[in-house]
């Protein structure tokens, strides 16, 4: 899956948009890596599908071994760290943001592209 891009112009300074992004992707579920003055890293899992939970299940009922090919093939693979990064780069007036994410984590990156103030 390839990342995805968003990005926003803002009157805030780089430090306070490092500031809240850490605070926001904090309460999110995100575990903050590296911060940096202009950027700031998020580790994060994606959420497994229930009816991959659900065939898992299934395939432990009928038998073990259709069980453990189905974690170790589809769960195992969805369980892997992905990252989120955050970088705010200084414009004359204000600060551009841009947030680099994975697909699932699309509407978490526009709410926290829409709290942060537009450039006035």
């Amino acid at each position: 899956m390839a990342d995805s891009i968003l990005n926003k112009q803002t009157n805030l300074s780089g430090d306070e948009v490092i500031t809240r992004a850490v605070q926001f992707f904090s309460t999110e579920k995100w575990r903050a890596t590296t911060q940096s003055g202009r950027s700031a890293t998020f580790e994060g899992r994606p959420p497994i599908p229930w009816f991959m939970l659900l065939f898992t299940f299934i395939g432990y009922l009928c038998c073990i071994i259709p069980g453990i090919i189905l974690y170790i093939m589809v769960i195992k693979k969805l369980r892997r760290f992905q990252n989120l990064v955050v970088t705010a780069t200084p414009m004359s007036k204000g600060t551009e943001v841009v947030v680099t994410y994975p697909s699932h984590a699309k509407k978490l990156a526009e709410r926290f592209l829409a709290a942060l103030p537009e450039l006035s």
